[in-house]
């Protein structure tokens, strides 16, 4: 008889989550009580990764190694390795050498240049004017030959002088502009915005042309390279869905095709390619991490794993029923990063509550 009853109320416990037994029955006070700041999502078939995973390492979507342009001595380093920084921002400076003194020197010869030339101009127009004056006397034969032969050698005299003082101002302009670029390679600035990676020099240092300063990776998505064996050509292409494990910070994050080199390496049998990571948050270069590319044909249902209460061994989310929340016992899958795979209580298209389900009652209304 005691045993009749113990599966009889199995039975009945069976019958009771089968009609639609929830464990969370609405409370009297709950059956009017509206619930606001409850955060909605709509169910939806994703894709899933396949179970193999293949080794990536994380990078920026571009790093540069800023170098000297001219010798000289560091100095002043105005950033420190992991600083951000903006396009165009100082982030260091050399001491020139004597370009300063150069540009002086320029300053200098340009300015005499354009006095000489002033002088020069003025100098022509006497003689053009003396001339004139000359050939208006030598078609009345007042004068000879010879004088007038004199004065036309001194206006194209005049002339000459000119020309050679616009040729000292384009000779001293040149000499002041590079003097100023070489200022400019004097300051090292930014040449896009984005992380310093690492400083290669010290302040105080020397440095000379092509000698390393700092490494600079440009902000933006971060991306994962792999080598992928070359079995895998045919199914990966540009835009390709990828799942990517970032064990030291304990993440998955959702990633595609943005670069892939056709052509396999003979020596690994590997193609190589670069994965974009679907976000925005910078990401440290350099880590290890793991790609799986995903299968066309497996999908599944995911929900955020923060939307799932647990009672005692039981699984549970709240859905919204013509805006009335419904708690329903749900049957877990696989965890995929941050999200968890329902195998059935829950289908694509019905809305559930993904943030703040502990404070979700069954039977309440939700108040937008």
């Amino acid at each position: 008889m005691k045993r009749w009853l113990g599966h009889g109320g199995a039975l009945l416990v069976l019958l009771v989550l089968g009609c639609g037994g929830t464990g969370d029955q609405p409370s009297p006070t709950a059956a009017g009580e509206a619930i606001a700041g409850l955060a909605l999502a709509t169910a939806a078939v994703s894709p899933l990764a396949t179970a193999e995973a293949y080794v990536a390492t994380l990078e920026s979507s571009d790093r540069a190694t800023l170098a000297a342009r001219l010798d000289g001595r560091v100095a002043r380093l105005m950033v420190r390795a992991g600083e951000r920084v903006e396009n165009g921002q100082l982030l260091a400076v050399i001491a020139d050498h004597g370009a300063t003194e150069r540009r002086r020197e320029a300053e200098a010869a340009l300015a005499g240049a354009e006095s000489g030339a002033a002088a020069a101009d003025a100098r022509l127009r006497l003689a053009e004017q003396t001339e004139a004056r000359y050939r208006r006397l030598f078609e009345r034969e007042a004068l000879t030959a010879q004088e007038f032969d004199r004065v036309r050698a001194e206006l194209e005299e005049a002339r000459q002088q000119l020309a050679g003082a616009q040729s000292a101002i384009v000779r001293a302009g040149a000499a002041r502009d590079g003097a100023d670029v070489v200022l400019a390679h004097s300051q090292i600035t930014a040449p896009y915005a984005g992380v310093v990676v690492s400083l290669l020099v010290k302040e105080g240092g020397t440095v000379f042309p092509g000698a390393p300063l700092l490494t600079l990776d440009r902000a933006g998505r971060t991306l994962a390279r792999a080598d992928l064996p070359e079995s895998l050509s045919g199914r990966i292409a540009l835009g390709s869905a990828f799942t990517v494990e970032i064990p030291a910070l304990g993440r998955e994050l959702a990633g595609s095709v943005r670069e892939l080199i056709p052509a396999a390496d003979p020596a690994s049998r590997t193609i190589q390619v670069k994965i974009e990571l679907a976000t925005d948050e910078p990401l440290p270069a350099g880590l290890f991490a793991r790609v799986r590319p995903h299968d066309g044909g497996s999908t599944a249902l995911l929900i955020p794993t923060a939307a799932l209460v647990r009672r005692g061994q039981l699984d549970g989310l709240y859905v919204v029923e013509e805006g009335i929340l419904r708690y329903r016992l749900v049957r877990t899958g696989r965890v995929v990063g941050e999200q968890v795979e329902i195998l059935s209580g829950l289908r694509a298209g019905e809305t559930l509550v993904v943030d703040g389900a502990g404070r979700a009652k069954h039977g309440a209304r939700v108040e937008e």
